[in-house]
Order: structure tokens, then C-alpha cells, then sequence
């Protein structure tokens, strides 16, 4: 029978294999080493069990994504020609080698069975050394995979793969978009040796300076915030209990719906001031109210906050083929075209493809529509279309002005409403958003003729409308252009 002995030799000393593992090597017909640079294969020669090291893959390989690649296809391949089999990796089989997964995948395709015989990891010999907390404070990072490196930062974050100074620098890189220059980082080189270890503390930009980074180093990093998500969920679930708090206690749905939308407003008021400090504390604001639902929603047995995150996750990369799924797109329209071609797919089932989302102001839902309807085809051509009907609402709107018709009055000034907003869609300008700057440049205005007025002694009614005018012209100069 076809069969791979993926053997771990340990953390470093050649006593940390198994005796599972060490007979796997005696028994099998050939026996390969990732690579011959690994202490723990002195119980090898110890034992005159004759090796194969695969270094000449990492001489050729243009990648390590390449070079694990060819390593796997050379033992699934002396696992054909030679029936039994033994694959020896540094630390534990299951943690940190890719060569292992892909044998892993792979091995059923052709007949073969994959026994995995783990041992003792790097990351206990790590957290012995360092005397690091309990596993479920730890992160572990694989240093070729940089998207993971910024997850987690209220955990400890335990670096390996960090082969070289050149992958050192590349890592540094990545956590210096998240941590500060000078976050401390532990260097350990040859964790669980009794020879050659090296321990070194060093701030963040220094961690690709040291001259003794190799392939048995790993980087640890103590955490950078207090608290994470899970925290957050943790607190809720607190205040909901019987032990938290009564008003929070009380909430449902319906109750939190107010401050749903009071929060969504003071994050967009936080993002027109630019100021980023009030900017992070309004998103946390608005943040408590997601878990918050989401929190009621898994007491009654309809979803939890994970179900929330895996939806928009699976729709974000359903919704972006161009990037997931190799697909093409040019620019932000052909983005934009694709994503309500999905949208449209997704909905098939229901009734009509157009929403009118009441709780929405009526701009943004006047917006909304719009675009729906313009994803069918329903639209101008060009921007000529849309000022032409904003003219025809405004003669309309007069006619009816005119004949004094109260009711038509109403009806005809929601359609020039109704226009304007279908012209700032040409314009590519969000009408809430333009209202809203121009209701606070009329505000700064009135509060400037008001300071002025009050200065000569009086209040505005007591001044002329020319002397108002006056005054409303002098705040306009003074604003920036």
C-alpha cells in the first residue's frame, strides 16, 4: 500500500521526535528532509537512517509558493515508485508547512494514503522560552502569507517562516502600518535548543537588522490594544445577562432603532469636521449598535453577529469576481455595472427588482431608486435628458403657482425636487450631501449677520433688510473659495 509517514522531528533537539515518529523513519524505503539545515536530524544519523534533503528546490524555486509546490510533487511521486514513504519537517506536521498540506490534498488522487505523526511544535518551545501566556492569547502569523500579519493585535502575535533579513524587512513593512516604530519585538533564534539559542528584544524598526535571522527564528509581538472584537461581544452579552445592566436588558430591535440612526449620523458629521480622533470614536459608536442587534438577534435564535460577517464577506467576493475570480474589469464603471448585474441575479426571487426604503430621507431614497432604475436601462442617455426635465418640472411648478392650486403646488415641487436629484446623479454629486453643505453655509451666514447685528446693539429684526444684506454679502467674501 501507497503510503506517506509525514514524520515531525521537533522543535530543535534531536530527543523532541516521537517514538511513533522514529519508527516511521526506520520502516520506510526512502526518507526525505525538507531541508538538511535542521539540528533535530542528528537522531537520523544517529541512528544511520540515510536522508534525502530537498534544499535543491529552494535553489530553483522562483517563489516559496513554487518551491513547496515541487517539494510535495517529489514525495507524492517516490510514494508512487516506491510504495512506503517518510517526509521529516522541522517542529509539527500540522502547523506551518504548506509542503504537508499540499501533500495532504493531493495524496487521494493517486492511491496514497497520508498518516500525519505530529511532535512537539515550535510555538510551545516558543511560549516556554518567552514565558508567554495561555494559547488563546497567541496569534500565530505565517510570514509568507503578509495579508494575516495585521489581524488580532489585542493578541500576542507569534511570527515564524521568517527565513531571511529580506523577509524580515518585508514583514516590518506590513506591521508598521499598525504598530508604532517602537513596539518591542522578541527575537528568538533555535527555540528548544540547548546550543546556539539567541534572545533579543528590539523595537519594531529594527527587527530586519539583526544578522543572525535564519530559518529556525521567530519574531514575537506583545499586543498592541487592550481589547478585540471578541471583547466587545463578550461585554455585550455581559450587559445582557441577568447580572449586566436593566436598561440594556430591555432593548429590542424596535427601541434601538433611533440610536441606529442617531449614530450613523454623528459618524457622517464626525467625517465632515475631518476630525479622525472623533471620526474612530463615532464608528466605534455605530459599530456597538451592529453587535448590539446582532446580540438580540442571537438571543431569539435568528443570527448571530459571525452569521452578519460571513454574509457580507461571501458577498463582497461574490461581488468582486474581478478580483477572486479572475475576471476583468477596467475601471470603476465596469465595477459598478458588474455589481448590479450580480445584484440582479441575487434577487431574482423577488417580486420586483426596484425598493422604496421608507426609513431612508427622501434625497437618499430619491437617489436610490434612481440608480435602481438606471441599472435596468431606465435612464437619459446623457445629463441633456435630465436638465431638460428639471426645466419642465420648473415651468410646471409655475403653471401651478399661477393657478394656485395648493395641491398641484405640493405635487409639482416634489417632481422639481425629484429632478434636481436625478441632474446631481449626471453630476456625479450626492444631493443629501450637497443640501446638507448648503444648509450649513446658509447657517454660518445667518450666524455671522446675527453676531454683527447684536454688535450694533440690537437684534436682526430690528435692522433693515438692506443692512442685513449688507452684512450676508460682507460673510460671503470671507469665505474660502
Amino acid at each position: 500500500m501507497k503510503t506517506i509517514y509525514v514524520v515531525g522531528l521537533g522543535p530543535g533537539e534531536p530527543h523532541s521526535i516521537t517514538l511513533q515518529g522514529l519508527l516511521a523513519l526506520k520502516k520506510a524505503k526512502r526518507v526525505y528532509v525538507r531541508t538538511k539545515h535542521l539540528p533535530g536530524l542528528r537522531i537520523l544519523q544517529r541512528y544511520r537512517i540515510p536522508y534525502t534533503a530537498l534544499d535543491i528546490f529552494y535553489q530553483k524555486g522562483r517563489t516559496f509558493a513554487e518551491t513547496y509546490r515541487n517539494i510535495a510533487r517529489c514525495i507524492l511521486q517516490a510514494a508512487r515508485r516506491f510504495g512506503v514513504v517518510a517526509y521529516a519537517v522541522p517542529g509539527s506536521p500540522s502547523l506551518a508547512e504548506q509542503t504537508v498540506q499540499i501533500i495532504r490534498k493531493k495524496a487521494g488522487r493517486f492511491g496514497i494514503t497520508c498518516r500525519i505523526l505530529p511532535a512537539v511544535s515550535f510555538l510551545e518551545a516558543v511560549a516556554a522560552e518567552l514565558e508567554l501566556p495561555q494559547l488563546t492569547a497567541l496569534q500565530v502569523v505565517d510570514a509568507l502569507q503578509p495579508e494575516t500579519l495585521l489581524d488580532c493585535p489585542e493578541k500576542y502575535k507569534i511570527i515564524m517562516q521568517v527565513y531571511n533579513r529580506q523577509v524580515a524587512s518585508t514583514v516590518k513593512l506590513q506591521l508598521l502600518t499598525l504598530y508604532p516604530p517602537k513596539h518591542p519585538v522578541t527575537v528568538i533564534r533555535g527555540a528548544g535548543l540547548k546550543r546556539g539559542k539567541k534572545v533579543a528584544t528590539i523595537p519594531l524598526y529594527a527587527m530586519d537588522r539583526l544578522p543572525f535571522i535564519d530559518h529556525l527564528t521567530t519574531f514575537c509581538l506583545p499586543p498592541r490594544q487592550k481589547y478585540g472584537l471578541h471583547d466587545l461581544l463578550q461585554v455585550i452579552r455581559k450587559l445582557r445577562s441577568k447580572e449586566g445592566c436593566p436598561w440594556d436588558r430591555e432593548q429590542d430591535h424596535r427601541s434601538l432603532k433611533q440610536y441606529l440612526l442617531e449614530e450613523t449620523y454623528e459618524v457622517l458629521g464626525a467625517l465632515e469636521e475631518g476630525d479622525m480622533g472623533e471620526v474612530c470614536e463615532e464608528l466605534g459608536d455605530l459599530l456597538l449598535q451592529v453587535v448590539f442587534h446582532s446580540e438580540i438577534a442571537a438571543e431569539e435564535g435568528h443570527f448571530t453577529f459571525y452569521d452578519v460577517v460571513a454574509s457580507i464577506t461571501e458577498k463582497l467576493i461574490r461581488r468582486h469576481p474581478h478580483v477572486f475570480a479572475g475576471e476583468k474589469a477596467e475601471n470603476a464603471a465596469d465595477v459598478l455595472r458588474n455589481w448590479q448585474q450580480l445584484k440582479k441575479a441575487e434577487k431574482r426571487d423577488r417580486k420586483s427588482l426596484f425598493t422604496l426604503e421608507t426609513p431612508l430621507p427622501a434625497l437618499l431614497r430619491a437617489q436610490k431608486l434612481q440608480r435602481q432604475a438606471a441599472s435596468v436601462g431606465f435612464d437619459w442617455p446623457d445629463i441633456e435628458g435630465a436638465w431638460d426635465k428639471l426645466q419642465e418640472e420648473l415651468r410646471e411648478l409655475n403653471d401651478a403657482y399661477k393657478n394656485g392650486s395648493e395641491a398641484r403646488i405640493e405635487e409639482e415641487l416634489g417632481d422639481v425636487l425629484f429632478a434636481v436629484v436625478n441632474a446631481a446623479r449626471f453630476l456625479q454629486v450626492d444631493a443629501e450631501q450637497a443640501l446638507a453643505a448648503s444648509t450649513e453655509k446658509f447657517f454660518n451666514r445667518l450666524r455671522f449677520v446675527e453676531e454683527k447685528a447684536r454688535a450694533e446693539g440690537g437684534e436682526m429684526s430690528s435692522f433693515s433688510l438692506a443692512k442685513l444684506d449688507e452684512w450676508w454679502d460682507r460673510a460671503k467674501k470671507l469665505e474660502p473659495h
